[in-house]
């Protein structure tokens, strides 16, 4: 038997030494429900995820074969939430980025309008996973992960994820309609829909199309709070955020080889793609540092900031963060949307605390002398 004493505490990679040891490497399969036990599934030949968070399964995944998953019992109303997926709307935020970008901190009914927008893109994000989780049913229930989603599990009945759509589409009209928005929702809806039913299959198109869904919520906040996004925030964003649609594929292939496919099922990427998509990848990085340089030095970053040479302190930090997410991808940490990572990303926060910083030292540093 191999257990922990008052001694020893088999856990973790101590764990994983023991099992390699008895058995070696690869020659076991193992069950496990803790972020400890990924040290353990590195070395197994196979894994069994029991009952464990989203997070760890995605890691159990990526570091050996998932053989069966045993999903949690979730109440109808915690299964519903998992449903609408909350953890995405971190990247409607977006919405408010022209207002910062503009400097207009004091615009108390900007700041309003730019809200009814956030929640607007939730409703209508929201919206769209639980049609995409229907249709996709008899795939989900197929894949070891997405079969503990919660209609693909049971845990939720697919007439109530059909009847809670029109009401969801309805808040997004009606915030559209208050923020001058809806445009841009529909703009968002259409693009969602056309990438996920088809567009998602058409290699390069799907990265340059995840771009465009960032960028569009730019610009419904730049229609919301009545400061349209300019054309250096356009290159900039436009850049940053091929680049973090990239990671996204680069992430979905490191898992594929580690699986030993090769194809990315309905992506239509072969594991011969990754170095190709990787350069591409630095390059649009790299790219949007070089814009971000040239817009600081800018007459209209001197227009709108009292003190834009504090601004070139961000360049190096957007530099950083998107290289930090570059090397955590290599790694092989990168199991979520990249924008998700981050925002459970220590490092990511500290990042924009200094960006903040900045920001606000640009805009406000002459009044406080």
């Amino acid at each position: 038997m191999i257990a922990s004493d008052g001694r020893n505490n088999l856990g973790g990679t101590a764990k994983a030494a023991a099992l390699v040891e008895r058995f070696g490497s690869k020659g076991f399969i193992y069950a496990g429900n803790a972020g400890t036990d990924v040290a353990v599934w590195r070395e197994a030949a196979a894994s069994v995820v029991v009952a464990a968070p989203r997070r760890v399964g995605a890691a159990a995944a990526a570091a050996a074969p998932v053989v069966h998953s045993l999903a949690r019992q979730d109440s109808m109303l915690r299964g519903l939430v998992r449903a609408l997926r909350p953890h995405q709307w971190v990247k409607n935020l977006l919405v408010f980025v022209p207002l910062v970008c503009a400097a207009a901190f004091d615009s108390i009914g900007s700041w309003e309008a730019a809200l009814e927008c956030f929640l607007g893109f939730c409703a209508i994000a929201s919206a769209i996973y639980l049609l995409n989780d229907i249709a996709d049913l008899a795939s989900d229930r197929a894949h070891p992960r997405k079969s503990r989603r919660p209609f693909a599990s049971g845990a939720v009945p697919i007439s109530l994820g059909l009847a809670l759509v029109p009401v969801l589409l309805a808040i997004s009209v009606a915030f559209g309609w208050e923020s001058d928005a809806g445009r841009d929702f529909a703009i968002y809806a259409a693009l969602s829909l056309s990438y996920n039913f088809k567009l998602k299959e058409m290699p390069l198109v799907d990265v340059f199309v995840l771009a465009g869904l960032y960028t569009v919520r730019l610009f419904g906040g730049g229609e919301a709070c009545g400061y349209p996004v300019s054309l250096w925030l356009l290159g900039f964003s436009s850049f940053t955020f091929l680049s973090l649609a990239l990671i996204k594929r680069v992430s979905e292939l490191q898992l594929i080889l580690k699986q030993q496919r090769r194809v990315n099922g309905r992506r239509g990427y072969m594991t011969q793609d990754l170095h190709a998509l990787e350069m591409m990848g630095y390059a649009a990085s790299f790219t949007s540092a070089l814009v971000l340089t040239l817009y600081v030095q800018s007459d209209t970053a001197s227009r709108y900031y009292p003190h834009p040479k504090l601004l070139w302190g961000i360049v190096p930090l957007m530099l950083f963060w998107q290289c930090r997410l570059w090397l955590s991808t290599a790694r092989g940490y990168m199991h979520d949307d990249p924008i998700v990572y981050a925002a459970r990303d220590w490092v990511s926060w500290l990042v924009l605390a200094a960006l903040g910083a900045l920001v606000a030292g640009a805009s406000y540093l002459p009044v406080l002398v």
